[in-house]
C-alpha cells in the first residue's frame, strides 16, 4: 500500500497537533499542582492529632502569624476555600466569616474545624479557630 506525499503530510501535521495538545494539558495539570498553597487537607491532620484545646491554640496561632491582622482578606479566604473550608458571610454580626472544614476520621469520627473570620472591609481583624473531633 503506497502513501501519497500528501498523506503523509496530513499524518504528520495530526501526530504534532495531537502531541501538542497533550503536552498542553500535561502542563496545564502540572501547573495547577504546583501553584497549591502549604495548609492543604493534609496539613490539618496536625492540628487535629493534638486534640482540640492544643489543635486549637497550635492553629490560631500559624494562622494569626502567616495572616495578621491588616492583611488583605481575600487571600486569607481564597487560602482557606482552596484548603477545602466552605465560608459564609456571618449572619448575625455582619463583619466577618465563619469558615467550616469536615473529614472523616474513621468510621465514626468526624474532624471538625471551625474558623470565624472578623473583617473590617477587605482587611482581617482577626482569626478565631476551634478544631474537634466528634462521634457520629
Amino acid at each position: 500500500m503506497l502513501f501519497s506525499n500528501e498523506g503523509l503530510r496530513s499524518a504528520r501535521m495530526a501526530l504534532t497537533a495531537g502531541t501538542l495538545v497533550v503536552g498542553t494539558v500535561a502542563g496545564m495539570a502540572w501547573a495547577s499542582s504546583a501553584s497549591g498553597t502549604s495548609t492543604g487537607p493534609s496539613q490539618f491532620e496536625r492540628y487535629i492529632s493534638l486534640g482540640p484545646r492544643l489543635g486549637t491554640e497550635a492553629l490560631s496561632r500559624d494562622l494569626n502569624m502567616q495572616h495578621p491582622a491588616g492583611t488583605s482578606l481575600v487571600s486569607l479566604l481564597a487560602r482557606l476555600e482552596k484548603a477545602g473550608f466552605g465560608c459564609l458571610p456571618d449572619p448575625q454580626r455582619y463583619t466577618g466569616y465563619d469558615c467550616t472544614w469536615r473529614r472523616a476520621v474513621s468510621d465514626r469520627r468526624v474532624a471538625q474545624i471551625r474558623t470565624h473570620v472578623e473583617a473590617n472591609g477587605v482587611q482581617v481583624v482577626s482569626i478565631e479557630p476551634a478544631v474537634g473531633v466528634y462521634i457520629r
